[in-house]
This record gives C-alpha cells, sequence and structure tokens, in this order.
C-alpha cells in the first residue's frame, strides 16, 4: 500500500514537474519575443510620432493655412483608397490587423505603406482624426514580421500580434498597462487571457521606455479630488453616476455617426475624389467659422478642457464630432480614438461647470468614460485614469466607466464585422 502510494506522489511529482518547466518555458519564449516587438514597435512608433509632431510645428510655424488644401488632398486620398484599396478607408485598423492575424496572407506592403501616407498627410493638413491607427497597424506588422523571423507556429502568431498592437496603443497613450488592456478589450472581444496578457504588458512598458528615449510628450494631469467623508461627497457621487450616463450617450452617438461615416465614404453614389473634396470644403468651412481647433489632433484644446480656469463651450465636443464625421466619411485616413478624447474631456469640462463640480475631474472622467463606451473597454480606461490623471480619479472613473460602457450598448466604434471574424481566429487558437 506504501509502495503503491509513493509511486503515485512520483506520478504527480513527475507531472507537476512537466508542467512547471513548461509553464516557466513559455513565460521565458513570451517575455524575450515581447521584447524584441517592444523595442521594434515602441522605436518605430516614437520616431513616426516625433516626425509628426515636427511636421505639425513647422506647419504651425510657416504654413498655418495648410488646411485650406484640404479639399484637394481628402479628393486624392479618397480616390486612391477608394480605387486600390477600398476596405482599409477611413481608419482600417481592424482589417489591417486581420490581415497579419491570418498567417496564410501574404503582407500588402504596398497597401500598408499608402495607408501610413494617407495617415499622416491627413493629420499634418488638419483633417479630424488620431494618431493611434497608425501605430497599431504598424505594431500589428511589426510583429508579423518577427513571428516571421523566429518561425513561430501559425496558432501563436496572434499573440503576436496582440503584443505589437498594445506597443503601439503604449506609445500614443503614454499609459503602458492601460496600453496592454486595451488592445485586448478592444480589438479582441474583450478577452482578458493572462497567458496573452502578460507579453502584452511587458512590449508596453518596453515601448514605454523607447517613446521616453526618443523624448515623446503626452498629457499628464493629476487630478486632486480632495475626497472629505460627509453627506456633500455622497452628492459627488450622484453627479458622478449622471455624468456616466451622459457620457454613455454620447459615445453612443460617436458609434452611430462612425458608423454612417465608414457607409459614406464607401458610397459609389458621389465620385470619390469629389467626395473628398467637398469634405474638405466643409471642414475648411468649419475652420472658418468655428476656429482651426476643431481640425487636427487637438491636443492643445484637450489639455486646457484638463485646467480648471478654462470653460468650454456646450457645442464644442459636437462640432469635434461633426469634423470627425466629415474628415473619415469623405475618405480622410486616421484613427477614432484622439477625437474620442476630445469629445470626452470638452464634454466633462463643460458637464463640471454646469453641475458646479471639480472641472479638472469631470474633464478626466469624459477623457476615460466615452473611451470606454465608444470601443469596449471600460478595464482599461478606468487604469489609464489612474496612470494619466491619478487614483484617485480612477475611483469615480471606474463607475463612469462601466455606466457609459453598459449605456453604449456594448457597440463599439470598430467594425463589428472584422471584430468577430478576429474574435474567432482568437477563440480558435487561444485558450
Amino acid at each position: 500500500m506504501i509502495k503503491k502510494n509513493y509511486k503515485h506522489l512520483v506520478i504527480r511529482f513527475t507531472q507537476n514537474s512537466k508542467d512547471l518547466l513548461k509553464a516557466s518555458n513559455d513565460v521565458i519564449k513570451w517575455s524575450v519575443l515581447a521584447i524584441v516587438i517592444g523595442i521594434l514597435v515602441g522605436f518605430g512608433v516614437a520616431w513616426a510620432l516625433k516626425l509628426l509632431e515636427y511636421c505639425i510645428q513647422e506647419r504651425n510655424i510657416h504654413i498655418p493655412s495648410l488646411f485650406l488644401f484640404l479639399p484637394l488632398l481628402l479628393g486624392t486620398i479618397s480616390y486612391l483608397l477608394f480605387r486600390f484599396y477600398k476596405e482599409v478607408i477611413g481608419d482600417g485598423t481592424e482589417e489591417i490587423i486581420k490581415e497579419a492575424i491570418y498567417s496564410d496572407r501574404k503582407l500588402n506592403v504596398s497597401r500598408f505603406f499608402l495607408k501610413q501616407v494617407a495617415n499622416f498627410c491627413t493629420m499634418i493638413f488638419g483633417g479630424s482624426v488620431g494618431k493611434e491607427a497608425p501605430s497599431a497597424q504598424m505594431g500589428a506588422y511589426f510583429s508579423k514580421i518577427t513571428g516571421k523571423l523566429f518561425h513561430i507556429r501559425t496558432t501563436e502568431q496572434i499573440i503576436l500580434i496582440i503584443t505589437g498592437t498594445s506597443a503601439g496603443f503604449a506609445v500614443v497613450f503614454g499609459a503602458p498597462i492601460a496600453a496592454g488592456f486595451f488592445a485586448l478589450e478592444a480589438l479582441f472581444a474583450g478577452k482578458i487571457l493572462y497567458r496573452v496578457l502578460v507579453p502584452s504588458l511587458i512590449s508596453s512598458f518596453i515601448a514605454y521606455w523607447c517613446m521616453h528615449i526618443v523624448d515623446i510628450h503626452y498629457i499628464y494631469h493629476p487630478v486632486t479630488v480632495g475626497l472629505v467623508p460627509n453627506f456633500w461627497e455622497l452628492f459627488n457621487i450622484i453627479k458622478t453616476v449622471f455624468a456616466g450616463l451622459l457620457f454613455g450617450f454620447l459615445a453612443y452617438l460617436f458609434i452611430v455617426l462612425m458608423q454612417w461615416s465608414g457607409k459614406l465614404a464607401l458610397s459609389e453614389t458621389v465620385h470619390p475624389f469629389l467626395k473628398g473634396f467637398l469634405g474638405g470644403v466643409i471642414l475648411v468651412a468649419v475652420a472658418f467659422t468655428f476656429g482651426d481647433q476643431y481640425l487636427g489632433l487637438g491636443l492643445r484644446t484637450i489639455d486646457l478642457s484638463l485646467s480648471h480656469e478654462t470653460q468650454i463651450a456646450w457645442y464644442t465636443p459636437f462640432i469635434k464630432l461633426f469634423t470627425t464625421f466629415v474628415t473619415l466619411g469623405s475618405g480622410g485616413s486616421g484613427g477614432f480614438v484622439t477625437p474620442i478624447l476630445f469629445v470626452g474631456a470638452t464634454f466633462g469640462n463643460f458637464l463640471g461647470h454646469l453641475l458646479d463640480s471639480n472641472i479638472s475631474l469631470f474633464a478626466a472622467l469624459g477623457f476615460v468614460s466615452v473611451l470606454s463606451g465608444a470601443t469596449n473597454a471600460p478595464i482599461a480606461s478606468t487604469i489609464l485614469a489612474a496612470e494619466l490623471f491619478g487614483i484617485e480619479t480612477a475611483h469615480f472613473a471606474a463607475v463612469t466607466s462601466i455606466i457609459s460602457y453598459l449605456i453604449s450598448s456594448k457597440k463599439s466604434v470598430f467594425d463589428p464585422e472584422i471584430l468577430d471574424t478576429i474574435e474567432q481566429k482568437f477563440n480558435r487558437h487561444i485558450h
């Protein structure tokens, strides 16, 4: 009997040792790959954004009226993408990532290059788009190349794509933990699997380190809430819940408008060049009527919104919504996230004044909560609040982000059909 039990213990110990060894090898393998991807994507995206930053600064100094050429630019981009690569018109991030995931497809380098040129030209000339799209796309492509160089199995290449996408988001957000979660939540069906999360976080931290070496600057705005345990604090929490509802409605409106813009961009009713040209004319008219702060990335307006000394007009987020809709609907190329942050921060600033509350806090809550509702990423948005605005803000952001996510009916600005395709591949190979 003792001999039998001893034999059973030996078998169990051997099996457990094999499992431990396999898990250790797995962690080491993906850590090494994550470091390689983090360096490649981190420096690649950081230098690309540094170039973008330089071009925008030079434009502001020497050619401040460059936005007048938006009609010609959008017309050209709309025609070229519609003519050659219709599927990546607009944001195109999901399509680029989907192509990278499917290893039986060769990487379409010419399409990737044209898309990147279109992204950067749209931003430099003043189109209302975000910089996360080219960053995530570069992350996916660099990861695919790394997988081929290291002969990674087909079933595991999706982990590399997630890892590279996370690194790209880390450089854009300047918040590595949030970036690691955001790629999983927003683009990969909201699944948080630790096997995938570990390399995602490692690559995000490495990319974040590369970002600082290149000297990329971001919005870090610690918010002092000053919690006091009394009756009025309960009233502030009620205000926070109310704000979460409004952020959710705004996120839903953003989703609907972006879906319409996608359909408009693909519509063949109007010639692609004419469509882009007319869209550019509308954007120029908006700039002359309301100011050029509604064009481009709008980072200065976001920064001002987070200050308690600035009062943002109620119509500001809605004009930004409109210019983003026009830019992407007329064939412009770029991401959704930066406009989402603009819309959320400016609306939060207005709401803070309306409710006679902490202006910086409500602007920060809008910043992350509209992002949560529009991209299905409440966990990443809460972490983003902690990394950019401090832990006290994250306490409230957890509430508003989840409420916004629920109100927006779990819809997303990203194409649902492509996300479903990515999810199927994800579920089939990652357990």
